[in-house]
């Protein structure tokens, strides 16, 4: 009852605070009940949750309070809802047979690859996991779908000559900067889409950006990425605060959605297929590694919580591999 309560109020301040400013409230309630009894008034209603949306609500609350990034509690909902739209069922009554079966016509109906099921397999367990330790659901029927194995790709980051073709195809300067500032920095698009002018330290040439859970890290601009960018700056003769912005009226803020965009026009007029945000922090991440950086400044640059996660961004040079082959094990 106490966390019922608890969850409420944080419901009522979403959009007044912000996520450390949640947590720490939710601490300070949890502190200050130590002790306490509460009760709910009994009515002749019942106040008992029914509603798969009420549930997926609560879920996606806590996922807010504990700090999860946007875009992942974005995609949570969409594949809760998804499946509450296909399986017409109340929580307490959805079984793994449920699940296997809204699985299978996901694969087969739109044609998801096993990588991606196996996502939403990951989504079903950490939701009926939650409602499970909630003690709204005797059982959690996700535990008993199997891990879906899917073929591991080698997602290719840019060649040298990829990149100098893409720089070759801008023809603003904005986009200049912003390929540059994106390879130099490592950092994800929705990080560099949030920077405004001023976070930029030219002197020090880097800023701070604010990555997944409200996290801090310095990143850093190497010689091309500052002088393209305060060019592009110096250009400038809009009033928005925002580090990159539309070349037309009204100069509005470059989203996520804007970016990647530009990247995909960029990369059709060089020639060069796949070009997106993402591929630039995967090989700025690649060549830190194969350069000589040390893991866990690896780590550090890209903001992962694991050196796990980071190896899986550092793509091998196999040719440094053959070079090394030849040197440690030639006889």
């Amino acid at each position: 009852m106490k966390m019922e309560l608890i969850d409420m109020v944080l419901q009522r301040m979403m959009g007044m605070l912000d996520q450390t400013q949640m947590q720490a409230l939710k601490m300070a309630m949890v502190i200050s009940m130590e002790g306490l009894e509460i009760r709910k008034e009994e009515t002749e209603l019942s106040t008992e949750v029914t509603d798969n949306w009420e549930f997926s609500r609560r879920f996606l609350q806590a996922m807010v309070v504990a700090g999860k990034a946007q875009g992942t509690i974005a995609q949570y909902r969409m594949h809760l809802r998804m499946l509450f739209e296909d399986v017409r069922k109340p929580v307490f009554e959805i079984t793994d047979d449920d699940l296997m079966l809204h699985l299978a016509r996901q694969k087969y109906q739109r044609g998801l690859s096993n990588r991606y099921l196996n996502l939403k397999r990951i989504v079903f367990r950490s939701f009926f996991g939650w409602l499970r330790r909630k003690k709204y659901i005797p059982e959690n029927p996700a535990e008993l779908l199997d891990q879906i194995r899917y073929d591991e790709t080698i997602k290719k980051p840019y060649s040298d000559e990829e990149r100098e073709k893409i720089r070759c195809s801008c023809q603003r300067e904005r986009d200049l900067a912003l390929v540059d500032v994106l390879y130099s920095t490592a950092a994800r698009v929705s990080e560099v889409a949030a920077l405004n002018r001023s976070d930029i330290d030219f002197v020090e040439n880097g800023c701070i950006v604010h990555g997944k859970g409200g996290k801090e890290r310095p990143v850093y601009l190497n010689a091309s990425a500052a002088y393209h960018l305060q060019m592009y700056l110096l250009g400038r003769t809009d009033q928005n605060p925002a580090l990159f912005v539309g070349c037309c009226q009204p100069y509005e803020r470059l989203g996520k959605n804007g970016i990647e965009a530009i990247l995909r026009r960029l990369g059709k007029d060089a020639g060069v297929d796949h070009v997106h945000p993402h591929r630039y922090r995967r090989t700025a991440l690649t060549n830190a590694a194969n350069r000589g950086m040390p893991l866990q400044d690896v780590q550090s640059l890209a903001g992962h919580a694991s050196p796990n996660t980071t190896m899986i961004y550092c793509t091998v040079d196999r040719s440094k591999v053959r070079a090394e082959h030849k040197m440690y094990l030639a006889s």
